[in-house]
């Protein structure tokens, strides 16, 4: 196949700014963390780490185990996957993307460790799986990617898709806490990439029809904006996140007062200006707990 310049496409990914997102991960038998997380004192919330570390650990059933140790390598399979056809087509979407994915492990491994699940990437080295059908996965998308710039952008998106079908999946079945509030983060990121990869698509005429997530689903997350700035907690709703108290606004001015929740007394006052769809926000906010203003 014949293609155009990468010109436009640079552009493109240029402009593209990369979520990044916390992760997931479970236990094979049900399992209580082995140390108690202390819920300290805070201002406004600082990101989803903070949100994590407010929340009392309880217990992992075995399906969240087996679900959060899949996403484990499911999350490296993304990383390697990205790294690799990086280094063929040296475009700069790839590596950024990769590095969202690096974290989304990272944070994989967080739930993991406080559960004392064991860790299923016995070798970090790219192209290393337990999982043979992710081992597979991992050989068929780069033999494809490698094949011309637009299949490779086509492997990322299928990518994100799997990702986003399999995270749709565990948070339905989900009851834990920490691996609500990861999925739901994770799932932010895997709609940003998605979202990027089909932008970068489209620079080079190419296109892609979902193979994972309904056609509804996929449109819908399409036709949203970059969801930046915006965090979720474990019920999957948006929350203040650092000094600019940012909600995800609407276009819209608004400011107020809110009480956090936190030991001891978790009150906060904070001001918030947002500009379009989830612009930038400013103000402050002051208490203790993880509270903050709205």
């Amino acid at each position: 196949m014949k293609f155009r310049s990468t010109h436009n496409l640079l552009a493109v990914t240029a402009a593209v700014v990369v979520s990044l997102a916390l992760a997931a991960p479970g236990s094979a038998q049900q399992r209580r963390a082995g140390a108690r997380v202390d819920a300290g004192s805070g201002g406004c919330i600082g990101g989803a780490g903070t949100l994590f570390d407010h929340i009392e650990p309880t217990f992992l059933t075995a399906a969240e185990e087996s679900d959060l140790v899949y996403l484990r390598e499911e999350e490296k399979l993304a990383r390697d996957v990205y790294l690799t056809l990086a280094g063929t087509w040296q475009l700069p979407l790839f590596d950024n993307i990769a590095g969202a994915e690096q974290r989304h492990m990272d944070s994989v491994k967080k739930v993991l460790d406080l559960y004392g699940t064991a860790d299923p990437v016995a070798d970090d080295s790219v192209g290393a799986f337990t999982n043979p059908t992710l081992a597979q996965l991992y050989t068929d998308l780069v033999a494809r990617g490698n094949s011309s710039l637009v299949e490779a952008l086509k492997a990322g998106a299928t990518i994100e898709d799997l990702d986003l079908a399999d995270l749709e999946e565990m948070l339905a079945a989900a009851s834990n806490d920490h691996v609500k509030l990861v999925g739901y983060n994770l799932a932010k990121g895997s709609r940003n990439h998605l979202r990027a990869f089909m932008a970068a698509l489209e620079a080079q005429d190419g296109a892609y029809q979902p193979q994972y997530l309904d056609q509804e689903a996929f449109d819908a997350i399409l036709s949203s904006g970059m969801e930046r700035r915006i965090v979720y907690d474990q019920t999957g709703e948006p929350v203040a996140v650092g000094s600019a108290g940012f909600r995800g606004g609407h276009g819209r001015r608004s400011q107020g007062q809110g009480n956090g929740a936190g030991q001891g007394n978790g009150a906060g006052q904070g001001n918030r200006v947002g500009q379009g769809a989830g612009g930038p926000g400013t103000g402050t906010c002051t208490g203790q707990g993880p509270g903050g203003g709205s």
